[in-house]
């Protein structure tokens, strides 16, 4: 095959660049397209998710052009698998619990800070005779694995001096974890508000065991692809959540029936919940970040996550405190 001139295999070389460009700036337009509709999800744990479900705030900050779905999240663990799954872009989960997430291969990120509250600990019956985490030993407890209560069920057991193969752990989801407990199948549960309200003013249930001290703030996860491609959506998601939360700041008892209403409670249920939970900040802040990685350092040691991760990395990659600052600023 007979050789092109010099200039005209520059020109050709040229041209097939130039569509090849072409071609790529076409792709990225196209991941960056604005979808038509999107879904997030909602969650009784997430007094400021049941507000923005109840009003309009979320469709009015991102306009007429983005229609909002939502679906409810019973835990960390399932709005982590709707994360992974694509089917939400927006999910409310422990630090914890999005910690291992990260860490375990799945690219999320934590974007905002729902709440850093005191919304788990250990239950059992009133005559059960269980005072504290070593008396688990050889217990059946319930708990649900990829949660902050099991993240916290796991750290008083190591504070005891224990681990999960000293119990006879019976993993069940929140609600039907406090309806073992309730029947007297297992022995002791890691509750979860509200349900953990529930058994203590239902059942007059006894939290044997509390450290709000080590429990890692709740946030708000995004994937990392969907922050890259989107992130004024993503913006303006945070820009209703921090509506949400002056409005529960400022009007604290207004959040009451609105839970009530939500997750079928009684209102001294929803009374109670909400004097466990804060809502000060919207940041992963230096303590946040410390409680997060004392316990993805349990994970490991666990052999819940690699050896071969370095812990604080994954906390500092999963902290994105770029739209928050953002916020903060106007």
């Amino acid at each position: 095959m007979a050789k092109l001139p010099r200039l005209r295999r520059r020109q050709a070389f040229a041209a097939g660049a130039s569509a090849g460009f072409v071609t790529l700036f076409s792709i990225g337009r196209a991941r960056a397209a604005a979808p038509s509709s999107i879904t997030i999800d909602y969650a009784y744990y997430s007094p400021l998710s049941l507000v923005l479900k109840n009003n309009n705030w979320v469709q009015e900050a991102l306009g007429p052009g983005i229609s909002v779905n939502w679906v409810l999240s019973q835990g960390s663990n399932k709005a982590l698998e709707f994360l992974r799954g694509r089917s939400i872009v927006l999910g409310s989960a422990a630090g914890s619990a999005t910690l291992l997430t990260r860490a375990t291969g799945t690219p999320v990120q934590a974007v905002y800070v729902n709440d850093l509250s005191e919304t788990t600990a250990l239950v059992a019956k009133a005559r059960s005779g269980i005072k504290t985490p070593a008396d688990l030993k050889g217990k059946r407890v319930a708990a649900t694995p990829g949660t902050e209560p099991y993240a916290f069920l796991l750290r008083a057991l190591s504070d005891a001096q224990l681990t999960v193969n000293d119990i006879s752990l019976v993993p069940l989801q929140h609600p039907l974890g406090r309806a073992a407990l309730d029947r007297g199948d297992v022995d002791a549960w890691a509750g979860l508000d509200p349900f953990m309200a529930e058994a203590q003013l239902q059942n007059h249930d006894v939290l044997f065991y509390r450290n709000p001290g080590i429990i890692t703030p709740n946030v708000l996860v995004a994937r990392d692809d969907f922050v890259q491609a989107h992130p004024e959506i993503v913006f303006k998601l945070l820009q209703a959540y921090e509506r949400a939360r002056r409005f529960a700041l400022e009007n604290p008892q207004a959040l009451v029936p609105v839970l009530a209403q939500a997750a079928n409670l009684p209102v001294d249920v929803a009374q109670l919940q909400l004097t466990r939970q804060h809502f000060d900040i919207s940041q992963i802040n230096a303590d946040g970040r410390a409680r997060i990685a004392a316990t993805g350092t349990l994970f490991q040691k666990l052999g819940l996550i690699p050896a071969n991760v370095d812990v604080q990395t994954v906390v500092d990659q999963m902290a994105d405190n770029q739209f928050t600052g953002r916020l903060a600023n106007g």
